[in-house]
């Protein structure tokens, strides 16, 4: 008969029960995002346009694992797409029937290996997961592939929260970002060189000097606001233009304060949610940003956007009118011809 070690056998029983409570606990850990069925995200669709965020996974792969537990995990991540997205998640082994936003169910019927149809037709994939499908309130669609860190996952989730394809290709956006927001940093705006008047002043400020007016809205929740001030008004050039032709007025369009422009005043009565009451009435109560408008020197609006715009496009809107050109060419004309002295980006 052979005699066990017991105080061996004790050893091996201890780190076979820890290896399993850590094998389990790593798959007990899930990420901090609301994600719902693919059905439940085209009924909320149809109700109301939101981006959706497909995330397609598999179960036994280190980089989803990754992508979880690091990135979703992470509640600046997590809190953004629970609430500008539809998150839906799916196995790319699933045996499930899928309803698909055109209504039509796929399954998984091997024709790809064990990758399900609609995985397969959504990202061309058969391998080398996670990836991500992202469609825009206009149900367009595109597919992000591989592991995205914090970094790399923000860039496509703003370009398509914060509706920046209404203006730009994704590749413009990218490295318009990438710039502003380099890896591993939060933002770089070493010195401020646009001198910003405060919205109150202006009254005085025209009867000194008269000069156009730009009223630039900024919205802290909107990371598109900070890029646009960081990467257009910010850079020298730009900001150039501004201190000389206009009175530039950063606008915080959450403030509480009470601001007088043209002899009128106007408060935050949160008629529109949590908006002051200018930019609501500047804005037409379509509160879309990036957002600024310019004035000429009696308080005439001349131009108003809301959306984001590239230094060399910036650059060239506000030389448009810090020229007059406006009152001999239109704007088309004057962009044909126009030479940018700043970066693309």
């Amino acid at each position: 008969m052979k005699h066990l070690n017991v105080k061996n056998t004790l050893f091996l029983l201890t780190l076979l029960l820890s290896l399993k409570a850590s094998h389990l606990s790593a798959q007990s850990l899930t990420d901090s995002i609301h994600w719902i069925s693919l059905e439940e995200a085209g009924k909320r669709f149809l109700k109301k346009p939101q981006p959706i965020i497909i995330y397609l996974y598999e179960t036994d792969n280190d980089s989803c694992r990754m992508q979880s537990q690091d990135v979703f995990c992470k509640k600046e991540v997590a809190d953004y797409i629970n609430i500008l997205f539809l998150p839906v998640k799916i196995d790319v082994h699933t045996k499930d029937s899928l309803l698909f936003f055109d209504g039509i169910y796929r399954r998984n019927t091997g024709a790809h290996g064990k990758i399900h149809d609609l995985v397969f037709e959504l990202s061309g994939m058969k391998k080398d997961f996670p990836a991500f499908v992202l469609f825009n309130k206009q149900a367009v669609g595109q597919t992000f592939k591989g592991y995205k860190n914090r970094d790399q996952i923000f860039r496509f989730l703003i370009y398509y929260g914060e509706e920046m394809y209404e203006s730009l290709k994704y590749e413009d956006w990218y490295a318009c970002h990438l710039k502003g927001f380099p890896p591993g940093k939060a933002q770089i705006m070493s010195r401020l060189y646009v001198k910003w008047k405060d919205v109150n002043d202006l009254e005085n400020l025209q009867k000194e000097k008269r000069k156009k007016v730009l009223l630039n809205f900024y919205n802290y929740y909107k990371t598109s606001c900070s890029l646009m001030r960081m990467r257009g008004f910010n850079s020298p050039k730009i900001a150039k233009v501004l201190n000389e032709h206009y009175y530039p007025v950063n606008i915080d369009v959450f403030t509480k304060d009470t601001l007088r422009i043209r002899g009128q005043e106007y408060v935050n009565s949160e008629s529109t949610g949590s908006y002051h009451d200018l930019p609501v009435h500047a804005l037409e109560a379509n509160m879309k940003f990036p957002a600024f408008l310019i004035m000429d020197e009696d308080g005439n609006v001349l131009y108003k956007t809301r959306q984001f715009l590239l230094p060399q496009d910036l650059e060239c809107i506000l030389k448009y009118y810090a020229e007059d050109a406006y009152k001999e060419e239109p704007f088309e004309k004057f962009q044909e011809q126009f030479i940018p002295s700043v970066d693309k980006y």
